[in-house]
């Protein structure tokens, strides 16, 4: 196989990233890096794109950027090559207390934006196992300015050190505070048992006592459908939607919180409210490779029966079909 630079070594093409490859590496709205204020701090992204170096295959040292690497002995090459034997990741950062030292100090730096990023080897991680999920590092910015040191010939200047899945680092506060909660032990007795008139009962009970995890707003809403009160379920999933939109679950809750969006759109659509159902539905085609699973359920769960012949419905659908053609299958 020929050599080849990032922008052609993709192995799922443009499509792993949602935009071309050539085009993310020049889009303003990435975060580039400059050598002034480099960044040192805790971090925590969303993985959103992610690529296995093969230094081989990705530097061509036939072109002039990567000739001093050809000029190497094979020891300064290998040493060379397997610094960049890590992942290349396309990250939105959630969390940052990453700050910036020069002439001012900044704080919360990069917090919101899309960064390209590089975990350096040696890694346990893999793209398969980090792709769409939150990763817990050390933010690490080095001064590139023409230099060879990873990850720069990425160009990027930003390096996730001691990267892992974003678990016991992000751990909700309220769920710490909801699992010691007796009445909301009680509900989560009742709903398993499907009991869910108790269930709501006591799940409103922790509600109003603030003892509510996202994981209790979502089984509250459940139990709800359940029991063919859609109304009643609004107002607990709405208030998942609101904090999901504000960024603010943590890892430990991701699941619930997704789960309890697509089954507000579900309610929408029970109450016959198809601008309301497909407005959430539409977001998911924003990332069609990381809601492939709600994208499908919007698609043919019974609850969407009651508005699959209004007019926004069926443009969701033309849509969703659409980007799931050819999609990549979702990563486990």
């Amino acid at each position: 196989m020929r050599p080849c630079n990032l922008r052609t070594c993709w192995p799922l093409g443009p499509r792993l990233l949602g935009i071309g490859v050539a085009a993310a590496y020049f889009a303003t709205g990435v975060a580039r890096a400059e050598c002034k204020g480099l960044l040192r701090g805790s971090i925590v992204v969303e993985v959103n794109g992610c690529k296995q170096i093969d230094p081989e295959k990705v530097f061509d040292l036939s072109k002039e950027r990567y000739a001093w690497i050809a000029g190497l002995d094979p020891a300064g090459k290998k040493q060379v090559f397997d610094s960049y034997r890590g992942l290349f990741v396309k990250s939105k950062v959630l969390i940052s207390s990453a700050t910036a030292q020069g002439f001012n100090t900044e704080t919360n730096s990069l917090a919101g934006q899309t960064v390209y990023m590089f975990v350096p080897p040696p890694t346990s991680l893999t793209c398969e196992s980090t792709n769409f999920k939150r990763l817990s590092a050390t933010l690490q910015q080095v001064c590139c300015e023409g230099g060879g040191n990873a990850p720069c010939l990425l160009d990027t200047s930003y390096t996730l050190a001691n990267a892992q899945l974003a678990k016991a680092g992000g751990v909700s506060q309220a769920r710490v505070k909801a699992k010691k909660s007796a009445v909301y032990n009680q509900a989560m007795t009742a709903f398993n048992s499907r009991k869910f008139k108790v269930a709501a009962r006591e799940f409103e009970k922790a509600r109003a006592n603030g003892d509510l995890d996202i994981t209790g707003y979502y089984r509250l809403g459940e139990s709800y459908r359940y029991l063919d009160q859609c109304r009643d379920a609004l107002a607990p999933l709405k208030y998942v939607y609101d904090q999901v939109q504000a960024r603010q679950v943590w890892a430990d809750e991701d699941d619930a919180a997704r789960q309890a969006v697509l089954l507000l759109a579900r309610c929408h659509a029970k109450m016959n409210d198809p601008e309301a159902a497909t407005y959430i539905l539409n977001g998911y085609l924003n990332e069609p490779a990381k809601y492939q699973k709600e994208i499908n359920e919007g698609l043919n769960h019974k609850d969407f029966g009651w508005i699959h012949t209004s007019r926004e419905y069926v443009d969701f659908a033309k849509n969703a079909r659409l980007k799931l053609r050819d999609l990549p299958a979702q990563p486990k």
